[in-house]
C-alpha cells in the first residue's frame, strides 16, 4: 500500500463519516428527542441486515450475535464488509440508504431550523454536505478501481506451491484470502 492510496483511502472515509456526522448533529439540533429514536431503528435494521447475511466470525452464538450488535451500530456512521460474495451490489444498498436517510434528515433540519439564526450557513451547508457524500462515494469508486490491494497481484502466478507441501510447510500469508491461490509478496500493511 502505497502513501497515495492510503490518502485516498483516508479522504473517501472521511468525506463519507464527516457529511454523516454533520446531518446527525443538525438533525439533533433542531429534534434533539428524535435522535436517540432514529439510532436505534437505524441500528436495528442494520442488525438485522448482519443477520440476513448469515456472518459467522465468532466462535459462539452469543458472540456472533454481540458482533452482529457492534457491525449495526458501526454501520450507523459507515459501512465495511462482513459477508463473502459480492461487496458491490451490498455497498450500493448502504450507501443508497443513508444518502435518502441523510437528506431526509438535512431536509428534516431545514425546515425545523431557526431561519434567522441560522441563515448565515444553512444554504451552505444544505448544498455542501450533499455534494461532500457524493465526491466521498465517487473517491470511494476511484479507489476501487484504481488503488485496491487486490489490483496488484499478478495476473500470471508463475510460482505456485507444489499441492503435495506438508500442512507444516504452508503458512497463511502463502495464500491469498480471496480465492485461496497463493499470494505475491504484495502485502496490504493496513
Amino acid at each position: 500500500q502505497r502513501w497515495g492510496s492510503s490518502l485516498i483511502y483516508f479522504l473517501w472515509n472521511l468525506l463519507l463519516i464527516g457529511p454523516r456526522v454533520a446531518v446527525l448533529a443538525l438533525f439533533s439540533s433542531v429534534l434533539p428527542g428524535f435522535i436517540a429514536l432514529h439510532l436505534v431503528l437505524l441500528w436495528f435494521a442494520f442488525f438485522v441486515w448482519a443477520w440476513r447475511q448469515k456472518t459467522d466470525f465468532m466462535d459462539s452464538a452469543e458472540g456472533e450475535w454481540l458482533y452482529r450488535s457492534t457491525v449495526g451500530l458501526i454501520w450507523y456512521f459507515s459501512w465495511f464488509n462482513v459477508a463473502e460474495g459480492r461487496t458491490r451490489g451490498r455497498s450500493l444498498i448502504y450507501h443508497s440508504f443513508i444518502t435518502v436517510d441523510g437528506v431526509v434528515l438535512l431536509v428534516t433540519w431545514w425546515f425545523y431550523r431557526d431561519p434567522v439564526g441560522t441563515e448565515s450557513y444553512s444554504l451552505v451547508l444544505l448544498l455542501a454536505l450533499p455534494l461532500t457524500y457524493l465526491l466521498g462515494l465517487l473517491l470511494k469508486a476511484f479507489y476501487y478501481c484504481c488503488f485496491h490491494p487486490k489490483l496488484w497481484r499478478p495476473p500470471d502466478r508463475q510460482s505456485r506451491l507444489p499441492d503435495d507441501l506438508p500442512d507444516a510447510d504452508v503458512t497463511l500469508r502463502d495464500f491469498s484470502l480471496q480465492d485461496q491461490t497463493p499470494s505475491s509478496q504484495l502485502l496490504n500493511k493496513r
